[in-house]
């Protein structure tokens, strides 16, 4: 016995295959790849969201492949860096619910807008998170570490 617990590993909270720390380090990821985004958005002019959320997504992408392999202690498989993918994914829309849903009742109509419904817009934010968790996944196997 060495004195060591299951929590010194850092697995006290797992989601999927990885402990919650790696979902922890892939937010502060999408932070710092949303303010690199915007510094190249403003400097080419741009002005939209995509450039931003590319950059956050490959942040992503490069912390959870490599973080997860740290505490895993081997390589995340195909298969682990999807879930990883999807559970990140699915974390970042229930934790943007309610600033989306602010966003749409403040804006020109209130909450009469909102009521009407958003079809097209809601269409277009679901399918760029599902384009956003595929190309997290894929770069996620691309970067992860490999045998020397």
């Amino acid at each position: 016995m060495d004195g060591s617990t299951a929590n010194d590993d850092g697995n006290l909270l797992k989601v999927g295959p990885v402990s919650g720390v790696v979902y922890a380090a892939m937010l502060g990821a999408t932070i710092a790849g949303q303010l690199v985004g915007i510094a190249v958005d403003a400097a080419i002019g741009s002005h939209g969201i995509w450039i931003p959320a590319a950059c956050s997504v490959f942040l992503e992408a490069i912390v959870g492949a490599r973080m997860g392999a740290a505490r895993a202690g081997r390589s995340l498989t195909t298969s682990e860096s999807a879930r990883v993918s999807v559970a990140y994914s699915v974390a970042l829309a229930a934790v943007s619910v309610p600033l989306v849903v602010w966003f749409a009742a403040a804006g020109r109509g209130g909450a009469a807008a909102l009521a009407q419904g958003r079809a097209l817009g809601a269409l277009i934010w679901l399918t760029a998170l599902a384009l956003g968790t595929a190309a997290r996944w894929g770069l996620m196997v691309a970067f992860r570490p490999r045998r020397p």
